[in-house]
């Protein structure tokens, strides 16, 4: 009788193990998935290679940070920032940084609409460590029906430049270096952030258009820390787009901070060995209910017991 016994005891070792060893890629299938979808980059004419903290496209919000969705649109990748689009000139992904310029500003003086520049300081920041930034300040709606008057000489203080706005032709507007030439004297004016030039600005339309679309540096803040020590572990930087905090996707799953950070998820091998239990066995008579991984191995196995 011994004989007979060795091979019982193998083939439950076998009905136990093998499902063990065959079960993990279709256990943690759905989320490889995320990890496999972060793996994938944003592209979008010169600007390639492009990942964490940017999003969009073929890259899911759970592989950025909110604020960072990319539009990839003409010949250049855009972003909103507080309801202003701009233009992305430059990623430098070593110093965390991208140069934009604003789009309704891009290769002329008179936008759709007249608004100032803001920026969300709760994830960017002007570096001072990469050159120091001004504001342009252009005016519109200057006219002698201003409640105070233009300065004297004025075409010589600053540039003048058409743009109608609400319609109207007869307006005239400026830019001017000092702020206070105008001030008063003009409906609206708008300011626009450039890098500091290096040389004053001639007094020509072109070289505004230049100066603007030059853009200027924002250094980026989004869970820079948790980031570097994500991709420390072998993961991917993300979000958790449910409880809206950091996240790092890895090979095994998503976890908080680090790959292996945390216990297996609920429903994962827990579930799987409550299956293995007696009790699932005596279920008033029902068929457990078994992932489709796990039928495939188990079907394999009764297999093996019918050539023992």
């Amino acid at each position: 009788m011994l004989p007979y016994f060795f091979p019982t005891i193998t083939l439950a070792f076998m009905i136990i193990a093998i499902p063990l060893i065959h079960f993990p890629s279709c256990l943690h299938a759905n989320d490889d998935e995320q990890y496999l979808n972060c793996n994938e980059r944003f592209d979008c004419a010169s600007a390639k290679d492009i990942g964490y903290p940017f999003w969009g496209s073929n890259r899911p919000d759970y592989c950025g940070y909110p604020g960072f969705e990319l539009d990839c649109s003409g010949d250049a990748p855009h972003i909103n920032i507080t309801f202003i689009k701009y233009r992305v000139l430059q990623i430098d992904k070593e110093s965390m940084t991208l140069k934009v310029a604003r789009a309704d500003y891009w290769n002329r003086t008179c936008p759709p609409t007249i608004v100032n520049t803001t920026i969300n300081f709760s994830i960017f920041s002007y570096p001072s460590s990469l050159g120091t930034l001004v504001n342009l300040t252009l005016y519109y709606e200057c006219s002698s029906s201003s409640s105070s008057t233009l300065p004297p000489q004025l075409d010589q203080m600053a540039i003048r430049f058409s743009c109608p706005i609400n319609g109207s032709t007869g307006a005239t507007n400026y830019y001017s270096n000092s702020i206070f030439d105008l001030l008063g004297a003009c409906k609206y004016n708008v300011k626009v952030p450039i890098v500091t030039p290096s040389a004053p600005i001639s007094l020509t339309e072109g070289a505004l258009i230049e100066a603007i679309d030059g853009g200027f540096i924002l250094e980026w803040n989004a869970s820079n820390s948790n980031c570097n020590r994500c991709r420390g572990s072998g993961g991917l930087c993300g979000f958790n787009t449910s409880t809206n905090v950091f996240a790092c996707h890895c090979a095994s799953g998503t976890f908080p901070f680090t790959c292996g950070s945390t216990a297996t998820a609920p429903g994962k091998f827990p579930l799987f060995i409550s299956w293995l239990l007696p009790s699932n066995f005596l279920n008033e008579g029902k068929a457990p209910q078994q992932p489709k991984c796990l039928k495939h191995s188990l079907l394999k196995i009764s297999g093996l017991k019918s050539s023992i």
